[in-house]
């Protein structure tokens, strides 16, 4: 059985779509944060802690990180901040039960806990954030079955991504110049200068 993909940039979500504007809330990023936005922060110490466990993980150099490695840490963890703000300010809620259990069938999809492992270092993620990534995908699906019922999954997605840009407008997300800048529309990082490594996209599990 082919390897699913871990769940490491919403692909599905990156669809074109329309977008509202900005709330006018004044959000600064300085020199110490990697992202910022009215409703979040994201310290640059988080980012490379997060690359350098990658490279502990890969049992590579820490001070040399191939390209783009910290500009996909950056977008995953903003991804997974604005998703789960959202949620929370929509009373979407996931329990421990359905993150393990999510967790539990993408490494049953990927042929054992040590391949997943493998899989998600090889993209960028440390360990200790599969959970987050698992929780972030699942939440997705909750919120687009929350704003579109009767939809069937592909419409449920659109529904979710199209709310989500609209948010990330409305709390002002951005990121620091040397990854690029943030896209609502996209909810991804565009342009820069550590972008030569493009973050991986996928799909989680149903």
């Amino acid at each position: 059985m082919p390897r699913r993909a871990i769940a490491l940039g919403f692909g599905v979500l990156l669809l074109a779509g329309c977008t509202s504007g900005g709330s006018g809330q004044s959000v600064v990023l300085d020199s110490g944060q990697a992202a910022v936005s009215s409703e979040f922060r994201v310290p640059q110490q988080e980012i490379a802690d997060s690359v350098g466990a990658v490279m502990a993980g890969l049992n590579q150099p820490p001070g040399e990180p191939p390209p783009g490695l910290a500009t996909a840490a950056t977008e995953r963890i903003v991804r997974n901040r604005l998703i789960s703000s959202y949620a929370q300010g929509n009373g979407i809620e996931l329990t421990q039960t359905q993150i393990e259990q999510g967790l539990g069938q993408l490494a049953v999809d990927n042929g054992g806990q040590q391949a997943l492992n493998d899989l998600a270092l090889q993209s960028g993620i440390p360990l200790d954030e599969l959970e987050d990534t698992v929780a972030t995908n699942l939440l997705v699906t909750q919120i687009g079955a929350a704003l579109n019922a009767t939809g069937d999954a592909a419409a449920q997605v659109e529904s979710a991504r199209v709310a989500l840009s609209e948010y990330s407008a409305q709390i002002d997300v951005a990121v620091a110049p040397r990854y690029g800048t943030w896209d609502d529309e996209q909810l991804a990082i565009v342009g820069g200068s550590d972008l030569t490594q493009p973050a991986v996209q996928g799909e989680a599990s149903q």
